[in-house]
């Protein structure tokens, strides 16, 4: 299997880093940023557009991208309204800036953070108005009992609720598991006034990760795609064939949704983080995407020879015999969920330990790498890292073209009346 890193290794040049650098430098850029190359996020857009439009609804997971104009960007480009949430501040961000969006809740939430979210769109004026939970929202639920709490909760607050039923195809991380309780839970949305089935989230993300030697890839995405037919045979039973026709059968994720090159069960593909390509998705499956995602840290200091903290006679032995770095420099921040990219070949160094405000990094010799000129990082994940910088730039064609806020994070409480 590819990794898909010697195309990276093309692609992410010497010549490559310098263009951002002199962008970044031309916008008055001097401290840590997050940067998106528009020019491969299109790339991998087209990708992801490939597969989904062959007959899939396309599903933008918001927590991998956490901006408003990002993500408007991207829904206009897929034409498409559906994104999905997994944290209740989002999901209000969301409702609120972006309130044409139809969304579906990607994990269970306790009830008590439903009820904190119906309670902070109460008394909701202008634009955010505009979204009606009643019909743009799809709650996940993952058992019997998750189904009674939120049906109390819609019958006291008199609404209706949309219900999405998260099963477990083959990942373990949750969701029904067994028939019994699935079929039990859906007899009981079905005869409950306020509840009303909106479709089933099937999350496969342990597909590309299943090793040869007990069938690789191949078998577990064809047993994940059998016990998601057994549970909408299921839905069929008790609710009839036509019922299909309005329910979201969500799939996929960003390491998997290349493998859906065929239609007839499930009608959704959700992905985000293959937009941009974070490290923890160099896999086989993503080997035609392109990273798109950039950490740029300014270098503070070039250091010749570092030293051990007063060992000095021992640091020029480790020198000698290669155990120390001949060249290193510290960045402006550090210690991020991220892997050092340019210059290429750079590692953190051991020597001081991890530092969020100075940390080392090992140079070759051969480096040019100048006090203020920038070193490049990539984000392992999209949703862990894209919230620490700020406002992302956006860079296209030799220069950055916009400036991208990133999520509002204020959590949820109870409204003072």
């Amino acid at each position: 299997m590819s990794s898909g890193k010697s195309k990276h290794q093309s692609v992410l040049s010497e010549a490559y880093f310098k263009r951002i650098s002199e962008a970044l430098a031309n916008a008055g850029v001097h401290q840590p940023t997050l940067v998106i190359d528009k020019a491969h996020l299109d790339h991998n857009l087209v990708a992801v557009k490939a597969i989904t439009e062959r007959g899939f609804d396309f599903r933008i997971v918001a927590k991998s991208l956490p901006s408003v104009p990002m993500l408007n960007y991207l829904m206009s480009s897929a034409n498409t309204k559906r994104l999905m949430s997994f944290h209740m501040p989002f999901l209000k961000h969301v409702a609120e800036n972006i309130p044409s969006a139809e969304i579906l809740m990607g994990k269970p939430m306790p009830v008590a953070a439903v009820e904190s979210f119906y309670q902070s769109i109460e008394k909701r004026h202008g634009p955010s108005a505009l979204f009606d939970p009643e019909t743009q929202l799809q709650w996940l639920i993952d058992s019997y009992e998750r189904a009674e709490q939120y049906a109390a909760l819609a019958e006291k607050l008199n609404i209706k609720m949309r219900i999405s039923l998260e099963i477990d195809v083959g990942l373990h991380r949750g969701g029904f598991s067994d028939k019994r309780s699935f079929e039990d839970a859906l007899k009981f949305i079905k005869k409950d006034k306020h509840l009303e089935l909106s479709g089933l989230l099937g999350y496969e993300a342990h597909i590309t990760k299943v090793p040869s030697i007990v069938g690789g890839y191949k078998k577990a995405f064809d047993q994940a795609w059998s016990t998601y037919q057994s549970y909408v045979d299921s839905i069929v039973s008790l609710y009839g064939e036509a019922a299909l026709q309005d329910l979201v059968l969500n799939t996929a994720g960003s390491t998997t949704y290349p493998l859906y090159t065929k239609t007839g069960l499930m009608n959704e593909l959700a992905t985000a983080s293959a937009l941009v390509k974070p490290t923890d998705f160099d896999v086989f499956t993503l080997d035609h995407h392109l990273p798109a995602a950039f950490i740029a840290a300014p270098v503070l200091k070039v250091v010749k020879d570092p030293e051990l903290p007063a060992a000095k006679t021992l640091s020029r032995l480790m020198h000698r015999v290669g155990l120390l770095p001949r060249k290193a420099c510290f960045i402006y921040g550090g210690n991020w969920l991220a892997e050092p990219c340019y210059p290429a070949g750079s590692k953190r160094a051991n020597i001081l330990g991890h530092s969020s405000n100075q940390e080392m990094y090992e140079l070759k010799v051969s480096d040019d790498l100048q006090v203020d000129d920038f070193m490049y990082f990539r984000p392992r994940q999209s949703e862990a890292v894209f919230l620490q910088f700020g406002d992302i730039a956006l860079y296209d064609n030799g220069e950055i073209v916009d400036w991208w806020p990133v999520f509002d994070q204020e959590p949820l409480r109870k409204p003072d009346y």
